[in-house]
């Protein structure tokens, strides 16, 4: 199933927005000390400012995949978009429960992302056919 521009623009402004809250905890903005890790800091741990850079890595990386996947490239290893997949799902979740009301919001762009990787091909008879090899 060929995926509709609409969602592709509504996914990549998800990910940008998760990508600037992940990276903006890393330099420790206050800006998002309200929108992440439970909206219970002042100054963010440096243990906390690593785990996110590493989550920021992932979400590159996330990003990277779906784009293959819109061009028909073939995924290696195969389990990742599932994998990518189930993430957004846990994340939206954990999003959701958070105390801070302005993290529930980072929820939603969760579940778009987890939306996209369904459409792409995760949802359909396991992963998409695909056309290329990268």
């Amino acid at each position: 199933m060929k995926t509709p521009t609409w969602l592709k623009i509504i996914v990549a402004l998800a990910t940008a927005w998760n990508l600037f809250v992940v990276i903006s905890v890393v330099f420790n903005s206050s800006f998002v000390l309200t929108r992440a890790a439970g909206g219970q800091f002042t100054n963010f741990p440096i243990g906390i400012r690593v785990t996110y850079l590493g989550t920021t890595m992932i979400l590159i990386l996330q990003a990277v995949t779906l784009v293959q996947m819109w061009q028909g490239y073939l995924i290696r290893p195969t389990w990742l978009p599932k994998a990518f997949f189930l993430m957004g799902l846990v994340s939206t979740f954990v999003n959701m429960i958070s105390r801070s009301q302005n993290e529930r919001w980072n929820g939603f762009t969760a579940a778009i992302v987890a939306y996209a990787f369904w459409v792409a091909g995760v949802g359909s008879k396991g992963i998409a056919p695909q056309r290329r090899s990268r």
